[in-house]
């Protein structure tokens, strides 16, 4: 399979289609429920300024995130230019937006970083890392607000619970994760008993084990080397991954204060900022593309007793306008192109080209 194929313009169309359908639906809801209260819209108090703010904020956040990228291939020797980094995390964004459970994120990064010289098994585990960090950093950023600024978070009911089961799953995956790391032989009985299982009872499924087990190598190799990188070798790499994710979370969450400000809804920065961390921690869970209806709903549902009925339709669309659907039409445009590139460099036109070229060297 060719990176085209894993990366199909037509279904990925689909699948913006799909996530805008569900995030616009999930608005007009809102709206509607609104105006099936009898409430009206309240814009008495309504400051664009506040709005161009926050599309400073989400701008600011972008290149936060770039350049931790930009830096954090340094650890591997092998420095990508700083368009590459944006290009990186843009396509991530996009990607991570239109997937469900924000699944595509990752490859595409791996894309980006494979284009610019990194192997897929360095590529991998430097987003595999990062990922876990980028997870970590929320946490630390919950634990600095809970318990330094004694900052309060309003998450009730059913969203509790599902923080709580992120937490517990989340802890259960990464102590498996580092149990297989240094124990590869449990790893390769696992999955021995499972090609065993599958060719059993789903024989008409065809795959190598040698492949299957050279993939696994390859895999807890490469992230036990990255690993060691960030986390023994050169871990001010690590330090600076969660200096560079805090600095993103902070400017992101803060275009909610920012939309706020502009329907005249006063309220503490970091309140804003400790409400939706563990909305944010949780939304890896909603199989929806982006988290598209779960996002809209839950920040509604926290955020309405603060902006009463007649704002809460306004808020959500004005957040959702700067950190959703800006995030994917900028990453749409970055990572088309990216295909585009790769499609001209992979076309039989430009291969034959090649091909008469080294011919006429020789």
């Amino acid at each position: 399979m060719t990176e085209i194929q894993s990366f199909n313009p037509r279904k990925i169309i689909r699948q913006i289609f799909l996530s805008l359908i569900i995030s616009l639906g999930s608005i007009v809801g809102i709206f509607s429920l609104i105006s099936f209260r009898g409430v009206k819209i309240d814009l008495t108090a309504f400051r664009p300024a506040w709005l161009f703010y926050g599309v400073i904020a989400i701008i600011i956040a972008w290149i936060s995130d770039a350049i931790r990228l930009y830096v954090t291939t340094r650890a591997w020797r092998k420095p990508i230019p700083f368009r590459n980094a944006i290009t990186g995390v843009l396509s991530c964004y996009f990607m991570s937006a239109i997937t469900p459970s924000a699944t595509g994120g990752s490859p595409a990064e791996m894309l980006i970083m494979n284009r610019s010289g990194f192997t897929w098994g360095e590529a991998g585990s430097l987003t595999a890392i990062c990922g876990i960090l980028y997870q970590v950093t929320l946490l630390i950023l919950l634990f600095i607000l809970v318990f330094l600024f004694q900052v309060s978070f309003a998450l009730r009911g059913i969203l509790l619970n599902l923080l709580y089961s992120f937490l517990i799953f989340y802890c259960s995956l990464m102590f498996l994760l580092f149990f297989f790391l240094y124990r590869i032989d449990q790893v390769y009985r696992l999955v021995n008993w499972g090609m065993g299982f599958t060719r059993r009872h789903f024989p008409k499924v065809k795959f190598s084990e040698e492949k299957v087990i050279e993939w696994i190598k390859e895999f807890f190799g490469d992230f036990k080397s990255g690993f060691r990188i960030l986390c023994i070798e050169k871990p001010q790499y690590l330090l600076w991954n969660i200096a560079g994710y805090s600095m993103y979370f902070l400017c992101f969450f803060s275009v909610a204060f920012f939309s706020l400000r502009s329907l005249g809804v006063n309220l503490p920065l970091l309140k804003v900022i400790s409400d939706q961390i563990p909305l944010h921690l949780a939304f890896g869970f909603l199989p929806t593309p982006g988290a598209s209806g779960g996002v809209e709903l839950s920040i509604s549902s926290i955020f309405l007793q603060y902006t009463g009925p007649g704002k809460i339709g306004m808020f959500i669309l004005f957040w959702r306008l700067i950190t959703f659907f800006l995030s994917l039409v900028i990453g749409a445009i970055t990572f088309f192109r990216v295909l585009y590139s790769i499609s001209k460099l992979t076309s039989p036109e430009v291969k034959n080209s090649q091909i008469k070229n080294t011919i006429k060297v020789e």
